[in-house]
């Protein structure tokens, strides 16, 4: 549907503000982990880490295809 040039453009521009919104997030969200176990505490760090990529690549995707359709 799209060429791998446009979309690898595409990622190389959004993806500092990729990073900012999903750094942000983390650290809120490790403030509310009670887990004492240190592999408990990783296996969450690295639950929350995968939702908020997968929320933030969701979001990026629905915002791509708005913008685009409408032109």
């Amino acid at each position: 549907m799209f060429d791998d040039e446009i979309l690898n453009n595409i990622f190389k521009n959004r993806h500092e503000n990729i990073e900012k919104n999903i750094y942000k997030e983390y650290h809120k969200k490790l403030k509310n982990i009670k887990e004492k176990n240190e592999e408990e505490r990783n296996n969450i760090k690295m639950s929350i880490i995968s939702e908020l990529y997968y929320k933030q690549g969701f979001k990026d995707g629905i915002n791509f295809l708005i913008k685009n359709l409408k032109n």
